[in-house]
């Protein structure tokens, strides 16, 4: 970390969470609070004068998520590291994060103690991310991750050939219930028909 103070950029569209975070790390020896914005769209053009070393971004945000936002920070700015704070840590959201770059993960319940590390870390020129964080990006890894428990269900039925008929009849379900889950199961698949489906089931090891 720069014997400097380390400079902080926060982005959150709630005014009550960026005054909350703001009086936080002013507390605090050996950081400083260079930017404050509700609005993501606005956020590239203060960084010019800003210059901030991290960037704390919330995720859900309106006209532009933290995911978009990161990537182009980063784009243009790659020298500042990037921390997403967010009430979520579903394993989609996560790994969106983390694909666009950010260098921190940490859920709006987190300490002061947990945050305060968190950006030392980051300043360093590695990675933060909480067991839990870890927990659902590496659950995200996993293939079958991507499917609700009835559409493996459903999956494993096609995969043995069963029609829509024979699945509704061995669900207790109805045929368009079941449809809607074979058109949820082939988007998730990216597969065109039938067949795509079964192989990426086999290929993935989801059967």
């Amino acid at each position: 970390m720069p014997s400097a103070k380390l400079k902080i950029f926060i982005v959150d569209d709630h005014y009550l969470i960026l005054q909350g975070l703001s009086s936080l790390l002013t507390d605090e020896p050996g950081f400083e609070v260079c930017g404050l914005s509700k609005d993501p769209t606005e956020v590239l053009a203060l960084l010019e004068t800003a210059r901030p070393d991290i960037l704390l971004t919330d995720i859900s945000m309106p006209v532009l998520s933290g995911a978009e936002l990161t990537t182009l920070v980063l784009k243009k700015y790659p020298r500042i590291k990037v921390i997403a704070l967010s009430m979520y840590n579903e394993p989609k959201t996560v790994n969106e994060m983390v694909e666009a770059g950010v260098s921190g993960y940490l859920l709006k319940a987190t300490s002061k103690a947990q945050l305060i590390q968190a950006l030392k870390t980051v300043a360093n020129g590695r990675t933060y991310f909480t067991a839990e964080i870890q927990d659902a990006f590496n659950h995200n890894e996993n293939p079958a991750s991507r499917f609700t428990s009835r559409e493996i269900e459903i999956l494993r039925l096609i995969v043995k050939e069963n029609s829509n008929k024979q699945i509704a009849q061995k669900l207790f379900i109805s045929e368009r219930t079941v449809e809607t889950h074979r058109r949820n199961i082939l988007r998730k698949t990216d597969a065109v028909n039938t067949v795509g489906m079964v192989r990426y089931a086999y290929e993935n090891k989801i059967i």
